[in-house]
């Protein structure tokens, strides 16, 4: 997987600080907006501006519901295709298995960092041939691992954009009907 970094920086470092920004934005413009003289119609409340407001705001979730479904589906995708450059832990406590002379140079680091003392962690004097052998083990269940992860993955995400477009399209042919025929 390629990471992409601008000076230094991971542009996605702050997922979970700008989503819950982000929800915390919609929830705060949506009370507002409900509670608004505009929705409602100056000072005669208009009750069925709410049904409304819910419509619309069930059909923003399915948007956004698909649109993350999209995201993972694509990932996903990207998992399956090239399951060798998938990285599962992302802090390197793994040996790489993307070639025999990268995973010569990360085995004996990952040896001596998941020990307890890393400094009494003596070097693997392991045979040519043996470490071969350990190479192609792991990179073969790296990558069948990969592969069933991205295949789950793929029927989850595919599930989940099924649901959320289901969402969206009850919810706007309901809004549609409701602006057809006002009395309902």
């Amino acid at each position: 997987m390629v990471s992409i970094r601008f000076n230094g920086l991971d542009p996605f470092a702050f997922g979970l600080e700008f989503a819950a920004a982000a929800a915390i934005f919609l929830i705060a413009a949506w009370v507002i907006l409900t509670g608004s003289r505009f929705v409602q119609g100056g000072v005669v409340e208009r009750p069925e501006r709410v049904p409304q407001l819910y419509g619309y705001t069930l059909c923003l979730i399915g948007l956004l519901w698909a649109l993350g479904s999209v995201v993972g589906l694509v990932e996903s995708a990207q998992k399956l295709a090239a399951p060798i450059y998938h990285r599962p832990y992302e802090f390197g406590l793994q040996p790489s298995v993307t070639s025999f002379e990268t995973f010569r140079l990360t085995y004996d680091r990952v040896r001596r960092y998941s020990s307890a003392d890393p400094r009494e962690t003596k070097l693997d004097t392991l045979p040519h041939a043996e470490l071969r052998q350990r190479y192609e083990t792991f990179r073969a269940d790296r990558i069948a691992l990969t592969q069933v992860e991205a295949r789950q993955s793929l029927v989850k995400k595919t599930i989940s954009l099924l649901l959320a477009v289901g969402l969206f399209a009850f919810h706007w042919r309901w809004l549609r009907r409701r602006v057809a025929s006002p009395a309902a």
